[in-house]
């Protein structure tokens, strides 16, 4: 499931194999079954390995047609019939150690582990019209479209896709990126590098793998240092036209639709759904899986919790309808001088 243009697939791994990285226990399935890869519940396949750890993704996994899922014993019952079952108590980080043996040289801005000879790749192609700047590194199987500018000590790692008439600032790192038409990226902006991605054992944090790419489509501007995280096993998507200021971190598996606007040191956490024309003020934080409707505003320094519905204005901590919000506020205040009032008083007699 894994893009290849980004990815080396280590080879196959047979249910056995699987079994024997996880630890886990075997309640169905033949061991000497092929495997190719891993992949989401949602779109693995008869050869993928995928995992469900909890209750909220039950619906995926009873509709699945991944070849094994390693899940716990209270939803293995949930699995296809014609799913092999792997039982665990952590399934995320059984799933970790079989991905890291699928792609164990995720990280890589270059093939099977080599480091490169060259500063642009005999194999990348660079369009009409195109600049490229002192220091560029350009990897393998790059496509650069016509009319780029690349600044001074980018760095676009193998596979990156780059549409016509884009920029690409100086000392930005580019990697697991398709990046559409008229795109403005400035210096030292971070795109496509590892999704903030750990299961904590008792031997510390397991690092899981960060297989998924970064897709930005047409006329989107990036500010300088802000990071976009690639996704894990699904796509980080920016969509058409939207605005992201300085300094902002999204996270990975986030969607975020067309014509956003997000001011700077907005944090955005993992696998949100951030619907078109939504605008972020300045500091605003996103818990991880929230879901913020079409034609929102979230007011500077709020701190979205929960999902919220689109067409409104929100404000506060937790974010709430701003008008709720500047009552409590008003009301905070207009309190507070009371016992202001009242203290004075009493300090006079």
């Amino acid at each position: 499931m894994a893009d290849p243009r980004f990815f080396d697939n280590s080879g196959t791994q047979s249910l056995a194999q699987v079994q024997q990285l996880t630890g886990a226990t075997l309640l169905s399935g033949e061991s000497t079954r092929i495997f190719f890869d891993v992949g989401p519940l949602d779109m693995a396949g008869h050869e993928h390995v995928a995992f469900c750890e909890s209750k909220k993704f039950q619906p995926a996994l009873q509709k699945t047609r991944a070849g094994v899922v390693i899940t716990t014993a209270s939803l293995a019952q949930f699995a296809p019939s014609g799913a092999s079952v792997l039982e665990t108590t952590h399934p995320v980080q059984a799933f970790a150690r079989v991905a890291t043996a699928f792609y164990p040289t995720a990280n890589n801005i270059w093939s099977e582990n080599r480091p490169p000879t060259s500063s642009i790749a005999t194999s990348a192609r660079i369009g009409e019209g195109a600049t490229v700047s002192p220091g560029v590194y350009i990897g393998e199987h790059v496509e650069i479209g016509n009319n780029c500018m690349l600044g001074p000590a980018a760095v676009i790692g193998r596979g990156v896709k780059i549409g016509n008439n884009t920029t690409i600032g100086a000392n930005a790192s580019i990697s697991h990126s398709l990046i559409g038409d008229r795109c403005i990226i400035h210096p030292g902006a971070r795109i496509g590098q590892d999704g903030f991605g750990f299961s904590k054992e008792a031997s510390g944090h397991l690092k899981i793998p960060q297989l998924g790419r970064v897709i930005i489509q047409d006329d989107v501007e990036i500010g300088a240092n802000t990071t976009i995280d690639r996704g894990s096993l699904s796509d980080t998507v920016i969509g058409e036209g939207t605005k992201i200021d300085n300094l902002v971190q999204i996270g990975h598996n986030t969607y975020i639709g067309r014509q956003c606007i997000i001011a700077a040191q907005v944090g955005i956490s993992g696998s949100c759904q951030i619907e078109d024309n939504v605008l972020f003020g300045g500091q605003v934080g996103v818990a991880d899986h929230v879901t913020i409707g079409q034609n929102t505003l979230v007011a500077a320094r709020s701190g979205v919790s929960k999902s919220l519905k689109g067409g409104r204005v929100y404000g506060g901590f937790p974010a709430r309808p701003i008008v709720e919000w500047r009552r409590e506020v008003a009301s905070l205040a207009r309190l507070a001088k009371r016992f202001n009032a009242n203290d004075e008083s009493l300090g006079n007699e």
